[in-house]
């Protein structure tokens, strides 16, 4: 299906109905994560969670299909219809363009260690990335996603959307630090890379990983706080360890500051490149950013699966800035997690 073929919200929505009854005869193999889902059922059907996004779908037609309009090309298009297919019919009936995660090389798993989170326990990997090897304490999801599926870094159609030499780089949501030693390896020497985790022990997980690395650490500023809209201390609940937790949502009494205040204060000098992948607060932390976001236009890698909204509210935020933003979409996951916006501006 392509954007000159829809004319409308209606028609988008009757073709993406027809698809739906189509697929529901698929019957898909070897489709299911169970790394990332150790728990769940293979064949586990959630007829209420997809009940419920049916709903949520008709209900937002028409944002939906102005989401769908923003996007660049047709690789966009076909994914972001191809993504809602699979939230109305699950992993059983629908199958993501993508490959299977990535299997980290054996070679570079380096030694075990003692900690623990929601996805398994932590390990030090050393990994070969731009012409050295870079050291990292995390898990092996982390590692593929960071330095095998580029998660943050799109290239296609003679599109590049990435920390490039010498780039000033946001890195919203640290975690373990291997998206900031990425960046750190990709701006070199000349460029600076600004982290933000509001969880105090992913925090010291990533000082230790930065001191494995003294060449890229020097080029790396960590913030103990999350982005958001708005700037708030710490409370004192929340300034003992904390668990290893990557799906962690900013609650209260955790620490934020906006991009806006960062930038004025002059502790972010500048912005050519912002990730995010915060959890679902992307949209809060870009609206804190807006004046940021107006005076550099920085290039943009924006998660876009963590609330079922995410995937109109946040490219009709940004086109609503009016500045000239070229919107593309991909995908890096079996499941339907792992979708990033990226995003660059007309020159």
């Amino acid at each position: 299906m392509t954007a000159e073929t829809v004319s409308s919200s209606k028609t988008w929505l009757a073709w993406v109905f027809r698809e739906m009854f189509r697929a529901m005869h698929n019957q898909e193999e070897d489709n299911f994560d169970d790394v990332r889902y150790p728990e769940a059922q293979r064949n586990a059907f959630f007829a209420d969670m997809h009940a419920w996004y049916l709903g949520f779908l008709t209900e937002n037609a028409d944002a939906f299909y102005a989401a769908r309009h923003l996007l660049e090309d047709n690789a966009s298009r076909d994914l972001f219809d191809r993504l809602i297919l699979y939230r109305l019919l699950g992993h059983l009936h629908i199958r993501l363009p993508v490959r299977h995660r990535s299997v980290v090389p054996a070679e570079w798993k380096i030694d075990d260690t003692g900690d623990a989170g929601m996805l398994g326990q932590l390990r030090v990997f050393s990994v070969p990335y731009a012409g050295s090897d870079v050291w990292v304490k995390c898990v092996a999801s982390n590692v593929a996603a960071t330095f095998l599926s580029d998660q943050y870094r799109f290239d296609r159609g003679g599109v590049r959307i990435m920390a490039e030499p010498g780039d000033y780089v946001i890195d919203g949501g640290g975690c373990f630090g291997d998206t900031a030693l990425a960046f750190a390896a990709d701006i070199g020497a000349s460029g600076r890379v600004y982290t933000f985790d509001p969880i105090l022990k992913h925090c010291e997980i990533m000082r230790e990983a930065f001191q494995m690395n003294p060449q890229l650490a020097s080029r790396i500023s960590l913030f103990d706080v999350g982005l958001s809209d708005t700037n708030t201390e710490r409370d004192a609940a929340h300034c003992g360890p904390q668990s290893i937790n990557p799906g962690a949502r900013l609650e209260e009494g955790l620490p934020t500051l906006t991009i806006d205040s960062l930038t004025a204060s002059g502790e972010v000098e500048k912005i050519d490149f912002l990730k995010m992948d915060i959890e679902g607060s992307e949209l809060g932390a870009l609206k804190g950013g807006e004046q940021s976001l107006r005076q550099w236009r920085p290039r943009l890698a924006i998660s876009l699966y963590h609330r079922p909204e995410d995937l109109f509210s946040i490219p009709l935020w940004l086109g609503s800035l009016g500045s000239g933003y070229r919107f593309f979409l991909n995908h890096h996951s079996i499941h339907q997690e792992e979708t990033v916006l990226y995003a660059t501006a007309a020159v």
